[in-house]
């Protein structure tokens, strides 16, 4: 029988980030997925804040231009994306203290074969396609799944783990769990459940070539900027009077792809769907005027159907329903197959990707610490659970507020909140004021009862994200500094002054406890300062500051609106001295002394 960590049914979006998620700890995972190639429809299109940065942190950075393009605005419109938005928010600010895009319109094959480029390279994960799970048995402990192969041949594997990530169908869940330990998706806090017909569009520009007779030629219009008019950029949302409508470019700009939503409450099998699709676009990609508002002298123009090629046009049941229990035993769910969300705030995608992130950080340590058992097993995913369930309603409450906007139209609720954020967007510049647009990113898990973070020392915040340098290194991520650590906690030291003297304390305390090179190592230090970076002369070549704006610029790199890179230090109190943050980007703990990180420290020996 083959022997592996973690078996991880399903090739989806979760499913890869997971195999690359665990392969940063050199942990082995065996991923089954039933079909050969990649579906090549697009499903998902919107990449949420931080799933950009777990992308970004599995090393899928170099590979976003070729997936899809920067989101800068999202708008909401009544009735059809011709008429003036009633409310835009701005996606290209740096609201959630993250340099990386806060949106990302993508193509979902291109996204699949990107991480499975990734994984491919990677000496501790192993695809598989063309494998159907079939049975699951147990040996111990452990999961035993047996699967037939490309060829039809019967296999068997066993690991410390399988993971469900494939999908709200999927094997895992509805052949393996619901039965056994009654677990299902249910009701979660925010209730919709809607048909909505979805289609995909390939467009093509007419040209004087292709289309001499199109009116807008004798305007003086450019192929381009007919392609502009028609087919907006940003992403729009348009309430009733009308039918609900989700609609947008997504993809690289050249690739010309369009996602068109629009909601079909008494949808029936004798409808057609292509039909309604027609009848429900064509008065908006009809225009009277140009994008200043001067109205054509000839009347009525619309974009010719003939540039229009449909990819995908059929109905949807979006609801959103989360399991009841996350886990059995070592039989975990992850993605679609634990949560499933309408698509009013690109969150199904995203809480994947946060479930696999949070996840393996949590399976190395019950991989690699010695003495591992049923206790610890628990304690870590008992509060992998609790923060994942927190993060699902936190998910959900945003797409619930864009869901009403986008079914229901603006209101008086909607209007006493714009007031509302536009006065906080000025008592925002007000130094230590955290920015309105991130309430839920500054808040993280703390209110989470029982997540592994201590909440006495201000734990289960999340970090921001800036440019960091040092004297011998160029601006990278602050990121990066997490992520070249193979513990799943790193001691991040914030150091005013006498920098050598709060480094040598915090080697001294690490030993002191005794934790295993897994948790926590000396080579998990890194020595922050916000104001005082090292002189010319000095020998602290590791001590890493905010990168200046003239190092960035220097590197091309772009920099958002209202990024500040004393952002990072803001997330922390302003006595904070030591900082204990996990892998997946939030903190455990917060010290103001070499005496509290003792405590930390201790407390974290007694909770692993």
């Amino acid at each position: 029988m083959e022997k592996t960590d973690v078996i991880i049914v399903g090739a989806g979006p979760a499913g890869l980030s997971l195999g690359l998620s665990l392969a940063r700890f050199n942990i082995h995972s065996v991923i089954l997925e039933k079909d050969l190639e990649i579906t090549q429809d697009p499903r998902g299109v919107y990449l949420t804040n931080d799933a950009i940065r777990i992308l970004w942190d599995l090393g899928l950075g170099d590979s976003m231009q070729e997936i899809g393009h920067e989101l800068s605005t999202v708008n909401f419109h009544t009735t059809s994306f011709v008429n003036e938005p009633f409310h835009k928010i701005d996606i290209g600010y740096d609201g959630f203290w993250q340099v990386l895009p806060n949106a990302i319109l993508h193509i979902q094959p291109r996204l699949e074969s990107a991480l499975r480029r990734k994984v491919i390279e990677s000496p501790f994960c192993d695809l598989r396609c063309g494998c159907i799970v079939v049975g699951k048995q147990q040996s111990g402990d452990y999961p035993v799944v047996e699967y037939q192969d490309e060829r039809g041949a019967t296999r068997t594997i066993i690991g410390s783990f399988l993971i469900g990530a494939d999908g709200k169908k999927g094997v895992v869940r509805k052949n393996f769990l619901e039965e056994s330990a009654g677990i299902k998706q249910i009701d979660s806090t925010y209730r919709y459940d809607g048909t909505w017909i979805a289609a995909n569009f390939k467009l093509t520009p007419p040209t004087p070539q292709t289309h001499p007779e199109f009116p807008l030629w004798k305007l003086g219009f450019t192929p381009e900027a007919v392609y502009d008019l028609f087919w907006p950029k940003g992403w729009h949302f348009c309430s009733p009077p009308g039918k609900a409508t989700a609609s947008g470019r997504f993809g690289p700009h050249d690739a010309r792809m369009w996602r068109h939503e629009l909601e079909q409450g008494d949808w029936n099998d004798s409808m057609d769907a292509e039909a309604l699709l027609w009848e429900h676009i064509t008065p908006m990609i009809t225009r009277r005027r140009d994008s200043s508002g001067e109205p054509f002298p000839f009347g009525e123009v619309t974009y010719p159907r003939d540039c229009i090629r449909i990819l995908r046009c059929r109905p949807y049941r979006f609801t959103h329903k989360v399991v009841n229990k996350w886990y059995d035993g070592r039989t975990i769910l992850i993605g679609d197959a634990a949560h499933v969300f309408p698509p009013f705030g690109g969150q199904g995608i995203a809480c994947g990707f946060r479930d696999a992130h949070q996840l393996a950080w949590r399976i190395s340590l019950l991989q690699r610490m010695p003495g591992s058992d049923d206790h610890l097993r628990e304690r870590l995913l008992g509060g992998w659970a609790r923060e994942r369930h927190h993060g699902i309603k936190d998910a959900a409450t945003f797409t619930s507020m864009n869901g009403r906007l986008c079914n229901q139209g603006d209101d008086w609720f909607f209007w006493l909140f714009r007031m509302f954020m536009r006065l906080l967007k000025y008592l925002s510049f007000i130094p230590g004021m955290p920015n309105p647009v991130v309430p839920f990113e500054v808040k993280g898990f703390r209110s989470v009862k029982d997540g592994f973070f201590l909440p006495d020392f201000n734990g289960g915040g999340r970090l921001a994200q800036v440019y960091f340098e040092s004297k011998n290194q160029s601006p990278i991520l602050s990121d990066e500094l997490i992520k070249r650590t193979r513990s799943a906690l790193t001691l991040l030291v914030l150091a005013r002054d006498d920098r050598k003297k709060l480094v040598a304390e915090a080697q001294v305390a690490l030993r002191a406890v005794g934790l295993d090179q897994s948790i926590l190592s000396d080579d998990s230090i890194r020595v922050l300062t916000l104001n005082d970076p090292p002189e010319a002369n000095d020998n602290e070549d590791d001590v890493y500051f905010p990168a200046s704006t003239k190092s960035l610029t220097d590197l091309g790199v772009a920099i958002k609106p209202g990024y500040c890179g004393s952002n990072y230090f803001r997330r922390f109190e302003p006595t904070t001295t030591f900082v204990l943050v996990r892998s997946d980007f939030y903190t455990f703990a917060l010290a103001d002394d070499t005496e509290g990180l003792v405590k930390c420290l201790e407390e974290l020996k007694i909770q692993l």
